[in-house]
């Protein structure tokens, strides 16, 4: 992306506990960021949050796509809002290291910082298409 010009901070969002927040799915996560020579990766932390009405829909999703895997969030986690994956620990220290040695911002402040300072300097071209 920035080859071409495009500057770009990666969410890291949401990391479903039990489905998605392995080792190896984080690690291929930024494996692409770093090809993708992103500037910065913000990462609130390995989980996600259920609000009203949002948990309802997530819960019937899991059941439709992971059978069993409603019961199971539910034993764990209650109707928790923030529900944290039990590898947060190990999984953020990955990304902090990731990000350190390859010069990718990860302190969140900074890279809000760097998306509201970003100008275009080229401005834009309004396309005109063709009349048939």
């Amino acid at each position: 992306m920035l080859d071409n010009g495009i500057p770009t901070v990666v969410w890291l969002s949401p990391i479903l506990p039990f489905i998605n927040d392995t080792e190896e799915n984080i690690r291929g996560i930024l494996k692409y960021c770093v090809e993708a020579k992103v500037h910065g990766i913000i990462c609130f932390g390995m989980g996600v949050t259920m609000r009203d009405g949002n948990r309802e829909y997530f819960y019937k999703k899991l059941d439709e796509y992971f059978p069993g895997m409603k019961d199971r969030y539910i034993k764990t986690y209650g109707y928790s809002y923030e529900l944290t994956s039990d590898n947060n620990k190990k999984l953020m220290k990955i990304v902090r290291e990731v990000c350190a040695s390859n010069d990718i911002l990860f302190e969140v402040d900074q890279c809000f910082e760097y998306i509201h300072k970003f100008e275009d300097k080229k401005g834009y071209e309004q396309l005109v298409l063709p009349r048939l």
